[in-house]
C-alpha cells in the first residue's frame, strides 16, 4: 500500500488526508496468526515539517481469532496506530538513524502496517472477558453447559482436607 505525497511535500506545513482501501499487504498476513478477513481500510495523515514529512496511520484489522481459554473461533478487531518520520534521501533505511527515507512521489506503507498489526495482536486471545473456558477434566465448554465433574484437590491441601473434616 502506497501513500501519496506528491502534493504535501511541495510545501511546509503542508497537510493531507488520504483513505486507502486495498488488500491487506501479504507482509501483514505473515506478522499475524490469525487469518485476517476484510480488505484494509487506513486512513493515512501525511504532514510536511519542513525537513521530513510525518506519516500517521491507523485503523481495524479484524481476524478470525481462536479463543484461549475456550477454543471457540470469533472475530477478534486489532485497533492499530502507528507515527512515523520520512525524508526525501537517496539510499537504502539505515538503522541507526530515526527516522526512514523515501525517494519520489509515494511512500510504500506494507511493512509498516505490518508492524503495526502485528504488535497489537494479543498473545492469548480471549472471546469475550467472562469467557469461562474449558473443564479440565471433561473438556467441555463451560460457555455452553455446566460439566458434572467434581474438583479435583490439590494434593498439598489434602492435610487441611482431612482436618476440616475430623470430628473434635
Amino acid at each position: 500500500m502506497d501513500v501519496r505525497v506528491s502534493d504535501v511535500k511541495k510545501w511546509a506545513g503542508r497537510e493531507e488526508v488520504q483513505e486507502l482501501d486495498d488488500a491487506w499487504p501479504s507482509l501483514a498476513q505473515e506478522r499475524v496468526d490469525f487469518p485476517l478477513l476484510d480488505s484494509a481500510h487506513i486512513e493515512v495523515k501525511v504532514r510536511n515539517t519542513g525537513g521530513a514529512l510525518i506519516v500517521e496511520f491507523s485503523g481495524v484489522a479484524n481476524v478470525e481469532a481462536q479463543c484461549s481459554r475456550c477454543l471457540e473461533e470469533f472475530v477478534l478487531p486489532i485497533s492499530f496506530r502507528m507515527t512515523e518520520e520520512f525524508r526525501e534521501e537517496p539510499g537504502g533505511d539505515d538503522p541507526t538513524l530515526d527516522y526512514y527515507r523515501f525517494v519520489g512521489d509515494k511512500i510504500e506503507l506494507d511493512r509498516f502496517i505490518a508492524d503495526a498489526v502485528g504488535v497489537n495482536v494479543p498473545l492469548a486471545p480471549i472471546c469475550r472477558e467472562d469467557c469461562m473456558g474449558l473443564c479440565a477434566q471433561c473438556g467441555a465448554n463451560l460457555n455452553v453447559s455446566a460439566c458434572t465433574c467434581r474438583p479435583t484437590l490439590d494434593e498439598r491441601w489434602a492435610v487441611l482436607e482431612r482436618l476440616a473434616h475430623e470430628p473434635d
